[in-house]
């Protein structure tokens, strides 16, 4: 933190270097070091104290490793924490040989100390819990958990961090819930809130919730945490907050911090399928 602008925090989802468009089979294929480069550069220029990042790989295949949380800590200066709780296997699509395996989680970059870090997964359904009530309108209405595709019953998590600022300690949680299924995203929010409860004082929630803040599935968290984009003067539906297409679905959500700005940086371009949220914040 420098000393008279604030506490500066980004959240990211980098899509793992792989860039725009439809998500392709085999994606690991796709990653770019180039494109992951320019994403260590732009978050330079973001000039954050902190950045919670989302989709971040760790994936060896061949015998060659691309390691994407020390890759970008390096590009930035800054110590890097990550977490994730699956792995999938790198499956060559010519063979269908196994090649590889990989992580894809969330991480967390710093400035200030980082003093504690922990991984911690969030709620699973049973396999016979359906993703959506039958006959609804929501994606998954019908489908038992067991059944849906392996994307959909990906474990998530979010990755805790504790950092030093100045005298204070700031909690910072980096996640990234389930695109499909509005009772799942509930119950990990319900997760994140558990996790939120028992950290410090100060708390900055970020990343990608596939949802806007007001749907009902986050009701949890609009209860117990300040939305810094309203604090600030954007409002639910504004499209001011787009920060996946016309998608509003990045936040920065905090505990006893006071949110100064908000917005969305959409000069990032084609480096994602998503841009920065970046906010500033007031430490008491």
């Amino acid at each position: 933190m420098t000393a008279g602008r604030g506490l500066v925090v980004a959240t990211w989802n980098i899509r793992a270097g792989i860039g725009t468009g439809p998500f392709p089979s085999f994606w690991w294929r796709h990653i770019d070091r180039g494109r992951l480069a320019e994403i260590g550069a732009f978050i330079v220029g973001l000039d954050a104290d902190v950045v919670a990042l989302q989709e971040v790989g760790l994936i060896s295949a061949d015998g060659v490793a691309i390691e994407m949380p020390g890759d970008l800590a390096r590009l930035t200066g800054m110590e890097a924490r990550y977490a994730a709780v699956h792995t999938f296997a790198v499956i060559d699509p010519a063979t269908a040989a196994t090649t590889g395996a990989g992580l894809w989680g969330n991480a967390i970059l710093s400035r200030h100390p980082i003093t504690t870090a922990a991984a911690l997964a969030l709620p699973r359904p049973s396999d016979d819990e359906l993703l959506e009530p039958a006959g609804s309108a929501g994606e998954g209405a019908g489908v038992r958990y067991g059944d849906a595709p392996p994307g959909v019953r990906e474990p998530r998590c979010a990755l805790r961090c504790d950092i030093a600022v100045d005298a204070a300690v700031v909690t910072v949680l980096s996640t990234h819930l389930t695109y499909a299924g509005a009772r799942q995203r509930e119950a990990q929010v319900r997760g994140l809130a558990s996790l939120a409860d028992g950290a410090a004082p100060r708390v900055v929630l970020a990343g990608d919730l596939n949802a806007p803040i007001e749907a009902r599935e986050l009701a949890a968290l609009r209860d117990g945490f300040v939305d810094a984009f309203a604090a600030t003067g954007t409002p639910p539906g504004n499209p001011g907050r787009e920060s996946c297409g016309t998608d509003r679905i990045d936040h920065l959500l905090v505990r006893d911090l006071a949110p100064t700005s908000c917005r969305v940086v959409r000069a990032a371009g084609d480096l994602s399928d998503h841009w920065p949220v970046v906010a500033t914040f007031e430490v008491p």
